[in-house]
């Protein structure tokens, strides 16, 4: 019998993203807590509009790979942690500074994050450079670019607002590899997280996972 590897397509529901923000912004519950970010700006009221020409550094504004060519390079990005205090999940131990991991209550699936320096990215934009990254980090894993496709973080503080991405999905032989990661090139920062699941669907988590956590983008007025 044939296996065959499956992609799998994998969007955020507008109504998880919503929920997300609300609960938030309503203090339901307490936001995730920064893992890289030193200044996230969360002041904005909820249902405002965007200020006339608010740029990247307003929270209600998308963090697109072209955007990202107007970031300052003392940017603060980083991850909101929003699985540290998550009954549902249990933190692993972590032996790499910038990284951390964890694992469902079912014991089947594994969320890992990191956030730390680019590198080395000299005549790539954000989309390449995020790229190069996921082929790299994948290692083994990685299937080829033509499974790549665009995503998007949630961003920390916005209505709705997001940071694009790139990610791509499988599932073979009821294993299931998912990873999601931007890079900024003028900012010098990478973010990344990998969800992996054994005899559970990574759909499902993949969808927890990023509806939990945020991307804090703090774009100082030039």
């Amino acid at each position: 019998m044939t296996r065959r590897i499956h992609p799998t397509t994998l969007r955020i529901p507008a109504v998880i993203a919503v929920a997300a923000f609300l609960a938030v912004a309503s203090g339901c519950a307490a936001p995730p807590i920064s893992r890289e970010a030193r200044s996230a700006d969360s002041s904005r009221a909820p249902g405002a509009s965007p200020t006339p020409g608010a740029g990247i550094g307003s929270v209600s504004q998308d963090v697109t790979f072209a955007a990202g060519a107007e970031l300052p390079a003392d940017s603060d990005i980083g991850w909101g942690d929003g699985l540290i205090e998550d009954e549902e999940w249990e933190a692993l131990p972590a032996d790499q500074p910038g990284r951390w991991s964890y694992v469902n209550a079912s014991g089947a699936c594994t969320a890992s994050f990191r956030g730390g320096v680019l590198g080395d990215a000299t005549g790539m934009d954000d989309r390449e450079a995020t790229d190069a990254m996921i082929e790299h980090q994948a290692g083994d894993d990685f299937l080829g670019r033509d499974w790549l496709t665009d995503g998007e973080f949630l961003r920390y503080g916005g209505e709705g607002s997001g940071v694009e991405h790139r990610q791509f999905s499988y599932t073979f032989n009821e294993v299931g590899y998912f990873m999601a990661a931007r890079a900024f090139v003028k900012a010098d920062y990478s973010v990344w997280v990998i969800v992996t699941c054994e005899g559970e669907p990574v759909g499902p988590v993949v969808q927890e996972v990023l509806s939990k956590n945020f991307i804090a983008v703090d774009a100082p007025a030039n």
